[in-house]
């Protein structure tokens, strides 16, 4: 019994091991189906480096207009938002002491010329006489001094003559350039004094964009990068800028360099304030290798991605990364021009895995 019971338990045994072998694991192998992927041919391509970051919209010009007389505000000719046009008057100031200095500036002109003109006279026929003696010379000297007097007084009242009649000007003030009332600081009635501000105006065509940049882009940095501006209000339009001004020092509190960009706004619907996107083409790298991010598998030590071998099989590349672009990513090492990237079913494989390309994915490869 003891003997029969040891002939059927290696025979059962010889079963198992003849169950579990090679050929017979392969054959279970081969006997899995394809999984489904999608695949792109990688090609080389130019890749720019660019700034994004975000800025703010600022006046192209914009000056705040100050009293140059004091006086009484008799009335104003814009408001907050009007469109000015430069030369036009804004403010007048009471004119009424201004004109009547003028006057009696002029008054003084007209004493001082008959007093020249007495003087010059005088002068003249002293001149004549000193030769034969009819004067004395102390007459003549106090002829010549008369005349050299009523000279630089008659010059003294020309030149206050002047001062008020640039006084009486400037009771009214006109705007330096064709713009924008942004603010209006003052109201009819109100007595203004040297100095005071009275109303900002602003230059909104071509209007800036106001931009910080930290000292790693700021280095790569030229005045003719290509420039394009979205601002947030209008997302779907895209402004074409140019860069024009540069600053050469840092900013002490955030260590950022300022840079300004012009803008058309021809329609002035952008206004000053808005928030803006920027965005700087500093450099082109030509021949880069570019793929999704999305079909990289980071490891804890590496990343890597999978390709289409020839043999219709999973092959696992390690890669270096570089610059990201976008949705993209730009690849150092590791893939090259012409292979076969898969980009989506990647996360089930293993390596070797046998793989089944889509029609629409082949299609896109070639």
């Amino acid at each position: 019994m003891k003997t029969i019971a040891i002939v059927v338990g290696l025979f059962f045994l010889s079963m198992t091991l003849s169950a579990c072998s090679p050929s017979s694991e392969s054959h279970r192998i081969s006997d899995i189906p394809p999984k489904p992927v999608r695949v792109m041919e990688i090609q080389s391509v130019p890749l720019p480096l660019e700034v994004e970051v975000v800025g703010r919209l600022i006046p192209n010009r914009e000056v705040v207009l100050a009293a140059e007389v004091g006086g009484v505000v008799v009335g104003y000719s814009t408001d907050i938002g009007d469109r000015v046009q430069k030369g036009d008057v804004l403010i007048s100031i009471n004119p009424s002491d201004y004109r009547l200095a003028l006057k009696e500036a002029e008054a003084n002109l007209a004493v001082a010329r008959t007093r020249m003109d007495l003087a010059l006279k005088a002068f003249n026929r002293s001149k004549s006489l000193m030769p034969r003696k009819v004067i004395t010379q102390d007459a003549y000297d106090k002829a010549e001094a008369e005349y050299l007097s009523a000279g630089a007084s008659l010059e003294r009242v020309t030149v206050l003559v002047d001062i008020a009649k640039a006084q009486l000007v400037k009771t009214q003030i006109s705007s330096p350039f064709d713009g924008h009332t942004a603010v209006r600081m003052i109201e009819t009635g109100q007595l203004i004094g040297v100095g005071q501000p009275l109303m900002k105006i602003v230059e909104s065509d071509p209007i800036r964009v106001s931009i910080w940049l930290p000292e790693k882009e700021y280095v790569r940095l030229d005045r003719n990068d290509p420039v394009s501006v979205v601002v947030e209000a209008f997302p779907e339009t895209v402004i074409p800028g140019t860069i024009d001004r540069i600053n050469i020092t840092a900013d002490e509190r955030t260590n950022t360099f300022g840079v300004e960009i012009i803008v058309d706004n021809a329609n002035l619907s952008l206004k000053a304030g808005m928030t803006a996107r920027v965005r700087i083409i500093t450099a082109v790298i030509p021949d880069t290798i570019l793929i999704p991010q999305s079909t990289v598998l980071y490891r804890s030590d590496r990343k890597e991605v999978f390709v289409a071998g020839p043999d219709k099989r999973a092959a696992l590349r390690q890669i270096e990364l570089g610059q990201p672009a976008g949705e993209k990513i730009e690849i150092r090492k590791g893939l090259s021009a012409g292979d076969q990237l898969i980009v989506t079913g990647g996360q089930f494989l293993k390596p070797g895995d046998k793989i089944l390309i889509s029609a629409s994915a082949q299609a896109e490869a070639k």
